[in-house]
């Protein structure tokens, strides 16, 4: 009760009796003509007061909960949005055909005799089961067996079937087994599903209501991925945090998922294995989805399969991965599926499945079309083969060093060296105030000086930022203050920002001005800077995440950033040359009052549009990706225009998205890439990092 009163009324009261006694101050100090300059300060100073939520009558507290109204209204955009995002994943990765493989599996662990589900069947009779009959369920196969694609089909036919919970899809990876399953969903849906955090439409608290209540279907891909001590420990915590009569489906490699539950870990758990493809099957599969021209040449190839199906290329091609790349790689004039018999070359399963995987990115960067009319579905432009083989080996290798599979254009700038960062940031930076410091100066006879000025401030501000790295993308969203976002860590950072602006602001206006009018336009300036970097935090954007929109988004921040440090400029710029007075401080040309106000504004809207811009650039994660493209592309490991290629990439099936975060189509993919002999590129060392 004692801190709700600090908060409603201790701490306001204290904000308007240090806002009273600048304001006496400045009346002793400067006289009753300098007082309008004051009062003008803090009018600007409590206008802002209810847009940051401070003040005797509206300081934070906590939000009110969300409405069963609101939550259900949550979980109906959050249906759209899923299926939407998987409907377009499914289309990318070819599921439908993957679909119409007679994928077979098999029960190796049934929790009781309630679960009426025969011993072995294919795929869509267990998709049907599920969606008919949801519980907890482990699904574990091979390395390329189609995990994943069930996973995506199971999530878009459990939203066709309009099911009571909404089927969600995230890499259980990403998951620190110490925090519980449930504050993780809340945080990875608020991550992958930023809109439910629009509090206006949604209230502040229907994320956690729609974990609480169960009205999430979670869909775990890729156990595997955790760190084998972590295993363990995940199913023990999934066990104990989601009860065993709320559904869900866990994906792992079975060798993997064995060791791991050992101890039987997991209770009332149906487990389903994934098994390899009968050999006439994945024949008849390969006759179906070839042209007729190249009937010839597969009809050897399918009968040693069918004739042979335990010899090793019946073994390759068995498997839905590598089946399903073989049809991609022999869609190609110049290589012919009959090289498949040659036994001296392919001797072994492995070679086999390393061809495919080698021949796979050549073949659909020179074979798949693209428009000159931009086009969803088709690449933007054609590349080179052997750029994109390159690029993807380096990305390959830039993964396996961070030791994740997630593909973060923001954490790109961990492959530039440290020091190539600071020292490109510290140049511009004090480059660039230098010459703002010889105009602003320059303007009232005291260029070198302003040099100078420009040459100090720039370097000791661009030092601390340029160690700045791995910063999350931002949206510029003007919104209220969060309870939890009053701690000392999110208001230092603030501050810092405030610091900075109140700093600079302060010591220009007071080393051409005056002391008094110093401090007056450093405090407008610092609530200006600290008001920016608040507005730019991480929030909730309203579009789906994808790594272009939060691209754009972290862009736009700059942007928004550059136009307020502007038009404070401005103001202030106007102010000081058209109400003050800018003639008798030394501004070497005369000119009439409003004159004079219109140069100040031009020149105020020029050094703070530029300051604040610089600020906002350097902190942000678009300023350290541009740096590390440009970094790539002048090493030649990546293309200059890196994300187009990405996208194109996606759109091809050699990546996937899964909300903001790309990933290779398969792991196998990307480990097959960041071993040595896949191609002559010397990548730098990252620093190593925990997979986010």
């Amino acid at each position: 009760m004692a801190n709700l009163w600090r908060r409603r009324t201790a701490y306001p009261l204290l904000l308007w009796l240090v806002l009273a006694a600048v304001i006496a101050g400045a009346w002793i100090r400067f006289g009753s003509s300098n007082l309008t300059t004051v009062l003008t300060i803090v009018s600007s100073l409590v206008a802002l007061l209810p847009v940051l939520k401070v003040g005797p009558l509206a300081w934070s507290g906590p939000g009110r909960q969300s409405t069963p109204e609101q939550v259900d209204r949550a979980v109906q955009v959050l249906a759209i949005e899923v299926r939407k995002q998987w409907d377009e994943e499914a289309r990318r990765r070819q599921l439908q055909e993957a679909r119409q493989m007679p994928v077979r599996w098999e029960v190796t662990d049934r929790p009781n005799e309630r679960v009426r589900l025969p011993p072995a069947g294919q795929l869509p009779r267990l998709i049907d089961e599920f969606v008919g009959q949801p519980r907890p369920m482990v699904v574990i196969g091979e390395p390329g067996s189609g995990k994943t694609g069930l996973c995506v089909i199971l999530t878009l036919d459990l939203l066709k079937d309009a099911s009571p919970r909404v089927p969600v899809l995230l890499q259980i990876a990403t998951w620190d087994p110490g925090e519980n399953l449930d504050d993780w969903l809340v945080r990875r849906l608020m991550e992958d599903y930023p809109f439910l955090g629009n509090e206006a439409r949604f209230g502040v608290s229907a994320t956690r209501e729609i974990v609480t209540q169960r009205l999430v279907l979670p869909i775990l891909d890729g156990l595997d991925e955790m760190p084998p001590e972590l295993r363990p420990v995940a199913l023990r915590a999934l066990d104990d945090d989601w009860s065993a009569d709320r559904p869900f489906v866990l994906t792992c490699r079975t060798e993997e998922f064995l060791a791991a539950n050992a101890q039987n870990l997991l209770v009332g758990v149906l487990v389903v294995r994934l098994r390899p493809l009968e050999p006439q099957a994945a024949a008849n599969f390969l006759l179906d989805a070839s042209a007729d021209a190249r009937l010839e040449e597969w009809e050897p190839v399918l009968a040693d399969l069918v004739a042979h199906p335990s010899g090793e290329l019946a073994q390759a091609l068995t498997n839905p991965l590598m089946l399903a790349l073989a049809r991609i790689v022999y869609e190609a004039d110049d290589v012919s599926p009959r090289d498949l018999l040659d036994r001296r070359r392919f001797p072994q399963q492995q070679e086999v499945e390393r061809y495919l995987l080698d021949r796979f990115i050549p073949t659909v960067f020179r074979t798949r079309p693209h428009r000159a009319v931009p086009s969803p579905t088709r690449i933007s432009r054609r590349w080179d083969p052997a750029v994109a083989q390159r690029a993807l080996v380096f990305l390959a290798v830039h993964l396996q060093t961070l030791r994740t599979r997630d593909l973060a254009w923001w954490q790109l700038p961990r492959a530039v060296p440290r020091p190539v960062s600071q020292v490109v940031r510290v140049a511009v930076g004090t480059a660039s105030c230098a010459l703002l410091g010889w105009v602003m100066f320059g303007l009232f006879g005291r260029p070198h000086f302003g040099v100078a000025f420009g040459l100090l401030v720039g370097f000791f501000a661009a030092l601390p930022l340029g160690r700045l790295r791995d910063k999350r993308p931002r949206r510029f969203v003007p919104r209220m203050f969060r309870r939890a976002e009053l701690s000392p860590e999110f208001l230092a950072r603030d501050i810092g920002f405030g610091v900075v602006g109140a700093l600079v602001g302060g010591l220009i206006v007071g080393l051409l001005f005056s002391f008094g009018y110093g401090v007056l336009i450093g405090l407008f300036f610092g609530l200006v800077f600290g008001m920016v970097r608040r507005f730019t935090e991480p929030t909730e954007p309203k579009e789906p995440a994808s790594p272009g929109n939060v691209l754009r988004s972290d862009r736009s921040t700059v942007l928004y950033g550059t136009a307020l440090g502007g038009t404070a400029g401005a103001l202030v710029g106007g102010f000081m040359g058209g109400v003050v007075g800018a003639e008798r401080y030394g501004l070497i040309f005369r000119l009439s009052p409003l004159t004079e106000g219109l140069l100040g504004a031009v020149v105020g809207l020029l050094l703070g549009a530029a300051g604040l811009g610089m600020m906002v650039y350097t902190t942000s994660a678009w300023a350290q990706f541009v740096l590390a493209r440009l970094w790539l592309a002048g090493r030649g490991w990546t293309p200059l225009r890196l994300m187009t290629f990405l996208q194109d990439a996606h759109k091809l099936g050699v990546l996937r998205q899964v909300g903001p975060l790309y990933q290779f189509r398969h792991a196998l993919l990307q480990e097959r890439l960041a071993q040595p002999s896949s191609a002559s590129v010397e990548a730098p060392e990252a620093e190593t990092a925990i997979p986010s």
